[in-house]
């Protein structure tokens, strides 16, 4: 697991990330800090153990990820969860806060983030422009490697020149 610990502003409240895993401690705080639904509690939910076991068996079998994690003081205390355990929390503890936690998280795994102001129609165009000569040309690119690769060289492309003399003005 990834111990540098990163940021997500959910609507000014700070939520931390570290890999895969969210802080609980950060969604309940955002979520207005019920005390009858801290993370601890939640974790002894019959409903939060069958979840947490079948994450367990399809997800984590396949990582060396742990589920939940309980760090008690140094800079970031808390109770952390694999995000998948975290989204199931937020539903937990309010479905619009969960909702918008799927968003917020969602748009960050994908690193699709909103850019902060509108850019101008054809600078947008230029970039749609640019992203698809540069996808083409990475497809040409892997056809000629995987050419180099196999040791099949293409018959090179034959054409003709053909040089017409003009006639020059006297000057």
């Amino acid at each position: 697991m990834s111990t540098a610990i990163q940021h997500i502003d959910l609507d000014g409240s700070d939520i931390s990330l570290k890999g895969e895993m969210v802080s609980l401690t950060g969604l309940w705080k955002a979520a207005g800090s019920d005390p009858s639904k801290k993370p601890a509690k939640w974790r002894e939910l019959p409903s939060t153990q069958e979840f947490a076991g079948h994450v367990a068996e399809v997800i984590i079998r396949k990582s060396d990820i742990d589920l939940f994690s309980v760090t008690r003081g140094g800079t970031a205390p808390g109770t952390w969860a694999h995000w998948q355990i975290a989204m199931s929390y937020a539903r937990y503890l309010d479905p619009a806060f969960a909702a918008r936690c799927n968003e917020i998280v969602r748009e960050r795994m994908e690193r699709r983030l909103a850019p902060a102001i509108d850019f101008p129609a054809e600078l947008m165009e230029t970039i749609r422009r640019t992203d698809g000569i540069c996808r083409m040309l990475a497809k040409k690119v892997t056809a000629i490697e995987k050419a180099v690769a196999s040791g099949v060289q293409p018959e090179p492309a034959s054409f003709t020149i053909t040089v017409t003399p003009t006639a020059r003005s006297a000057q």
